[in-house]
C-alpha cells in the first residue's frame, strides 16, 4: 500500500472507513513511520481545534441531563479501546481523538444552547469514557515485559520486576512546552517506584531532578495518595516531627536519573499501619507548579493496581522476648516479606536505667549462611558489617513507644522457603567516661595534644582557617539557595579502646569550651578516613567550628560518657521453619 493522503487519515480518525479499508490502513501504519508522523500532525491539529474558548454558560445541573442522555459507553467507537493493549502510540492517539470527536457529537445532540459545559461531574464522565470503562471502574493493570525499572540500582526493585510486578501506565501532562510523563510503576505495601520523564517541546529529555520541581520553602504537597473512591490517604508523622509540625512531604520522594528518564520512589509504609488495610487500587496524583525555573501547572493521575503485590506480601508473627545481661530487653515482633523487600520489626527498652542501648543481629539459614545482617547506623565505616540491608526502603528508623522504641529494619528480598533464625550479635551500652583534652590553639600545630581515657586515644594536631574542605558545610537560605560557610578546622586522629564501640561519639558526647567557659555547639564532626583493625576502630577527621569572634586562646574538649560493645551475646529465635 502506498502512503496515504491527509484526507484518508482524517476519514480514518472520524471512523468513516469501511472495516476492510480501515484494516489495510492500520497495517500500513504499523510499518510506515512517515504516515505515522502524518497522523500525529493531524491529531495535533484536531486537538488544537477542539480546545474550547467558552466558559461555564449552562444552567446548574445541566451536566446531569447530558450524562443521563448518554450510555455508560457513549458510542461504539469507545469499545475498540478494550482491544488496544499492545497498540502502537499512533493507534492509541487516533482512538483517543475519535473518542473526543464522537463524545462531543453526542453531547451536542443534547446541548442546544451553544455553550460548552465544564464541570467536575461531566469531567468524570469524560474520563470514564477515555478509559473505556463505566464510572468508578478501571481496566486491569498491564504487565511490563521489558522494563526500564530493571536499570534501577536497587536489587529489591529488580527482583520485583523480574517476578512480574511492574505495571505499564503511560500517562502524561504538558504545560509551558514541558511534558511530564509516567510510564511504569512497581509497588507493594512497602513502597512505590516509577519511571518518569520530563521533556521539552522538541521531545528532548530535560536534565532535571525531582528536587527541581519544588523549593525548600514550598511545604505544599505536590503529590497525593488516594484510594479508588477518591479518599485521601494520610501518612503517619515521620520520626522526629512533633504533633502539628509541618513536614515537607515533597522531600520524601527520592530520585535518580539516567540520560533520558527519572527513577522516582516513595515509601508507602507510613500510610498503612496494618498491611491488610492496603487498598486494591491506588491513585497517585501529582500537582506540580515548577519545573526547574519554569512555572506552570502539571497535573497527573497515576493508577496503581495493588492486588497482586498485596497477595504476595506475607507477615509472620514472632513475638519472642529476651533480656540481655546488660539490661536491654528485645521483643522480636514480626517479619514481613514483600515483592521488593523484607521488613523486620523489633521492640527494645532498657530495664535498668535510661542510658542508651543498641544492638546488632543476623538472619541465618539452617546451614549458618547469613541472609541478612543489621547493625546500628551509628557504627562507623567498615566496623558496621551489614549484609543485604536496604537503607533506602524506610519510612522511619524508630517509633517511640510508652516503654521504649520500635525499630524498623529493611532488607533486600529473602527466600521465604528457607529456614530462618534471628541471631543476636552485639549489645552496645552507654557507660561513664572521663576524657579531657586542653588545647593551646597558637601552639597546637607545633605541639600536638594527645589525651586518653579507657583506651580511647585522640591526638589533636592543628587549628586553621581554611576556605574549603572535602565535606564543605552549607547553610540553606529561605529562597532555596545555599551559602558556603567558612570556619576553623580542628584536625585530629584517634584510636578507640578494645571494648569501645566503634560508633560516632562526637556530637553526642564531646563538649567544647574556651578559656572563659563559653560553650561551642555549632560544630560539625567530619570523619575523613576510618578503619577497623584487630578489633579497634581508627579514624582521622576534623571538627569544623564556625567563625569565632574573638578567636579563643584555648579550647577544652571533654566527654563524660562513651559507648562500649558486648560481643557475641548468646540468644537466637526461629523465625521460619522452611519448606
Amino acid at each position: 500500500m502506498k502512503c496515504v493522503t491527509q484526507e484518508l487519515l482524517i476519514a480514518y480518525m472520524e471512523d468513516h472507513l469501511s472495516p476492510v479499508n480501515k484494516q489495510k490502513l492500520e497495517s500500513h501504519l504499523d510499518h510506515c513511520t512517515h504516515c505515522q508522523r502524518q497522523l500525529e500532525q493531524c491529531i495535533e491539529a484536531l486537538e488544537q481545534e477542539n480546545k474550547s474558548p467558552w466558559g461555564n454558560s449552562l444552567p446548574e445541573k445541566f451536566d446531569q441531563k447530558i450524562i443521563s442522555a448518554l450510555s455508560p459507553h457513549p458510542v461504539r467507537v469507545l469499545n475498540r479501546a478494550t482491544h488496544t493493549q499492545k497498540s502502537p502510540l499512533w493507534k492509541k492517539r487516533s482512538i483517543t481523538i475519535m473518542k473526543r470527536m464522537t463524545l462531543a457529537a453526542a453531547a451536542l445532540t443534547v446541548v442546544v444552547s451553544g455553550g460548552m459545559l465544564i464541570s467536575p461531574t461531566f469531567a468524570g464522565y469524560v474520563n470514564a469514557a477515555f478509559t473505556s470503562s463505566p464510572i468508578g471502574k478501571a481496566d486491569p493493570a498491564k504487565s511490563v515485559n521489558t522494563s526500564l525499572l530493571q536499570q534501577s540500582d536497587d536489587e529489591g526493585i529488580k527482583q520485583a520486576v523480574q517476578n512480574g510486578f511492574a505495571q505499564s501506565v503511560n500517562v502524561s501532562t504538558t504545560d509551558q512546552g514541558i511534558t511530564l510523563e509516567v510510564t511504569e510503576v512497581v509497588a507493594d505495601p512497602l513502597r512505590i517506584n516509577m519511571i518518569a520523564s520530563v521533556k521539552d517541546n522538541t521531545g528532548k529529555p530535560m536534565q532535571i531532578f525531582w528536587q527541581d520541581m519544588y523549593s525548600e520553602t514550598d511545604n505544599e504537597p505536590i503529590f497525593t495518595f488516594k484510594d479508588k473512591q477518591g479518599n485521601v490517604l494520610q501518612s503517619a508523622h515521620p520520626s522526629g516531627t512533633g504533633k502539628g509540625k509541618v513536614q515537607n512531604s515533597n522531600k520524601d520522594w527520592q530520585s535518580s536519573r539516567s540520560d533520558s528518564f527519572l527513577f522516582l520512589n516513595h515509601e508507602l509504609r507510613s500510610y498503612f499501619e496494618d498491611f491488610n488495610k492496603v487498598p486494591d487500587e491506588l491513585i497517585v496524583e501529582f500537582h506540580i507548579k515548577k519545573m526547574a525555573e519554569t512555572k506552570g501547572i502539571w497535573k497527573l493521575s497515576v493508577p496503581v493496581d495493588m492486588k497482586k503485590a498485596k497477595a504476595a506480601t506475607k507477615t509472620h508473627e514472632i513475638n519472642k522476648s529476651y533480656t540481655t545481661p546488660q539490661g536491654l530487653k528485645l521483643d522480636v515482633k514480626q517479619i514481613t516479606f514483600a515483592p521488593s523487600g523484607v521488613e523486620m520489626v523489633v521492640d527494645r527498652n532498657s530495664t535498668e536505667d535510661n542510658g542508651k542501648k543498641d544492638y546488632s543481629y543476623e538472619l541465618v539459614d539452617d546451614r549458618g549462611t547469613v541472609l541478612g545482617r543489621w547493625n546500628s547506623k551509628e557504627v562507623m565505616g567498615k566496623a558496621r558489617k551489614t549484609s543485604n540491608v536496604n537503607d533506602r526502603l524506610k519510612w522511619r528508623n524508630t517509633l517511640p513507644l510508652e516503654n521504649g522504641v520500635r525499630d524498623f529494619h529493611y532488607f533486600y528480598p529473602i527466600d521465604q522457603n528457607k529456614s530462618i533464625t534471628f541471631k543476636l550479635g552485639s549489645v552496645y551500652t552507654e557507660e561513664s567516661a572521663a576524657f579531657r583534652a586542653k588545647l593551646d590553639l597558637a601552639l597546637l600545630e607545633k605541639e600536638p595534644v594527645t589525651a586518653e581515657d579507657h583506651g580511647d586515644r585522640f591526638t589533636f594536631k592543628k587549628y586553621v582557617k581554611e576556605p574549603g574542605h572535602a565535606d564543605d558545610r552549607y547553610k540553606m537560605n529561605p529562597d532555596g539557595s545555599a551559602t558556603k560557610q567558612e570556619g576553623y578546622h580542628l584536625a585530629f586522629e584517634g584510636m578507640l579502646g578494645e571494648d569501645t564501640a566503634p560508633m560516632y561519639p562526637f556530637d553526642a558526647y564531646w563538649s567544647i569550651t574556651d578559656e572563659n567557659g563559653k560553650k561551642y555547639e555549632d560544630i560539625a564532626y567530619i570523619i575523613d578516613r576510618s578503619d577497623y583493625k584487630n578489633g579497634r576502630a581508627q579514624m582521622e577527621g576534623v571538627l569544623f567550628v564556625l567563625n569565632i569572634d574573638p578567636l579563643p586562646k584555648q579550647l577544652t574538649i571533654t566527654a563524660t560518657k562513651r559507648m562500649i560493645e558486648h560481643r557475641n551475646v548468646d540468644w537466637e529465635v526461629p523465625i521460619l521453619s522452611g519448606k
